[in-house]
């Protein structure tokens, strides 16, 4: 399965520091709202 939440222009060869951070706590955020919701 993939989920895509964020897109973003990538320029140069290294992926911005701030993007991965923000995709790493969109995920987290993910299966942390997935996981609160099957507990219901």
């Amino acid at each position: 399965m993939v989920v895509l939440f964020n897109g973003f222009q990538k320029k140069t060869k290294k992926t911005p520091k701030k993007e991965i951070e923000k995709a790493v706590q969109i995920m987290k955020d993910y299966f942390d709202y997935k996981q609160k919701g099957d507990k219901k």
